[in-house]
């Protein structure tokens, strides 16, 4: 019994040890598990942070690498538009903008044929004399000086200088741009020209040196332009235009400009002008020609000098806008002067002028607006126009002429009503309804108030005679002193500037009946 018990007894020691081992060998196992998963992830976590600076590093370096290349680029960008624009503005200081652009977009420039452009040729005068008592350098500096003032006043203008000839200078407008303005911009241009030159004049006999003066002559019409040449390629102008603008600075003056009839019909509405009558010239025959003296009042700023804002408004306006007023007017003049009775002696076409220019007078003082000044001096334009068909009732063929003329040039529907009201406002008894019909009627009448009342009364009073209205002067008289004594003016300055006249001819009147 003693030796079963002693060997169960080991038995039970021996189960009992093999447990415990089994334990603490799978608790070992688990730990070094553990430890080795743990010293895993460390392994792993070290070997990504040292990927990520791997790759940071590359990156940033990649990085600077591009960073410096795009900026590398970017400079050599901006050299390369550097180089560009100066070459474009080489291009631009030879050539027109519009021949530029077409020269890159086409790879040539063709021939073009202008049919109302103003030519301007500027000459110093005596400069052949003046070089043979001079130094070279000192001619050229001081020539350089002079045409880079004109430069800079062609530019303004938005004219084109076309070349240099010796000490002459070429320019011309309306070659594809302000078309139906550049008389006027030449003339502007041209009188700020002999301005700049009467300055000089001052201060060189202020400090007792010489002084250089110029003719300009400036004539509008037909020119026909092109690309000369390969190398040196030089931008030219040709046609009898170019030659009568050139007659017109051979026959100018010293601080004069001279323009020729064709000129003067587009800018005498802004410009006073001296009439020459014919002019011989070598080679071209006699031409009309016309010294322009200055800006209009209306149309000239405080210092007497260049134009003021109205002026620039307006022709900024017609510029931009589809009227054709110029056109319009040598148009409708011509009709006038064509069908007009020459045995309306008041109601010529010399009235419609007379008229215009109240017009224009009374619209600057009273504020008017460009579009508004336009559509006025349209309907003066037609005011008269329906004397051609018949006396009585003239106005309403006045507007049926307008009706059918206007549409033709560049006039709205809306516009065409507004001139067709006004046209009707000028029928005596007038009774305008707003500024613009006060504006039409008194410049209508506007001569009850000036100085030339009684020529332009007499002028009136032979036309009724001859129309049978009236018998003899007294008779006139008597119609004239009634209708004085119940017209009024409207506009504020016409009120102001011609009431106070218009009734000393009143007064002139009556003493005469008595």
């Amino acid at each position: 019994m003693l030796i079963l018990a002693l060997w169960f007894n080991s038995l039970l020691s021996l189960y009992f040890f093999k447990i415990n081992f089994f334990k603490e060998s799978y608790l070992f196992l688990i730990i070094g598990t553990l430890f080795f998963l743990i010293l895993n992830y460390i392994f792993r976590i070290r070997q990504i942070k040292s990927s990520k600076r791997k790759l940071s590093f590359l990156v940033e370096k990649r990085t600077k690498l591009i960073s410096t290349q795009k900026e590398e680029i970017e400079n050599q960008n901006k050299r390369i538009k550097l180089e560009k624009d100066k070459s474009d503005q080489l291009l631009l200081n030879v050539l027109p903008e519009h021949v530029v652009k077409e020269l890159k977009q086409e790879g040539k420039v063709s021939i073009k044929k202008y049919d109302n452009s103003s030519v301007m040729f500027i000459d110093i005068v005596g400069f052949s004399h003046i070089a043979e008592n001079y130094k070279p350098e000192y001619l050229v500096n001081k020539l350089n000086n002079l045409f880079t003032d004109f430069d800079e006043i062609i530019e303004k203008h938005q004219l084109e200088k076309i070349k240099t000839i010796g000490d002459a200078y070429l320019v011309s407008g309306g070659l594809g741009l302000d078309t139906k303005i550049n008389a006027i911009k030449c003339v502007l241009a041209a009188l700020e020209i002999q301005t700049i030159m009467e300055n000089y004049k001052k201060q060189a006999i202020a400090k007792d040196n010489e002084y250089w003066s110029v003719r300009i002559g400036i004539h509008t019409g037909e020119v026909i332009t092109g690309l000369l040449g390969v190398k040196r390629i030089a931008y030219d102008i040709f046609g009898s235009t170019v030659n009568i603008a050139e007659r017109m600075q051979a026959n100018c003056e010293p601080w004069k400009v001279n323009i020729s009839e064709a000129t003067y019909q587009q800018v005498k509405m802004f410009f006073n002008c001296s009439d020459r009558g014919k002019v011989a010239t070598k080679n071209t025959g006699k031409i009309n020609m016309f010294f322009v003296n200055s800006l209009k009042y209306m149309y000239k700023n405080s210092d007497d000098k260049f134009a003021n804002n109205w002026l620039m408004e307006i022709l900024d306006f017609y510029s931009k806008s589809s009227l054709n007023y110029f056109a319009l007017k040598s148009f409708v003049t011509n009709i006038l002067d064509e069908k007009l009775s020459s045995n309306l002696h008041y109601h010529g076409r010399h009235h419609t002028e007379y008229v215009l220019a109240a017009a224009a007078e009374i619209c600057y003082h009273e504020k008017i607006t460009p579009e508004e000044f336009l559509i006025l001096k349209t309907a003066v334009l037609f005011h008269d126009m329906g004397y051609i068909d018949q006396y009585e009732d003239n106005e309403s063929i006045g507007v049926s002429y307008a009706k059918n003329i206007l549409p033709k040039y560049g006039y709205t529907d809306l516009q065409i009503k507004t001139i067709s009201k006004l046209i009707l406002a000028t029928k005596v008894p007038q009774k305008p309804k707003n500024i613009l019909e006060k504006i039409i009627c008194d410049a209508d009448l506007d001569y009850l108030g000036r100085e030339d009342f009684l020529k332009i009364s007499d002028d009136f009073y032979k036309e009724l005679k001859g129309y049978k209205y009236v018998q003899n002067k007294p008779q006139w008289d008597k119609i004239q002193i009634d209708f004085l004594k119940k017209h009024t003016y409207f506009t504020d300055f016409s009120i102001k500037n011609r009431t106070s006249l218009k009734n000393k001819h009143l007064k002139i009147i009556e003493n005469r009946i008595k």
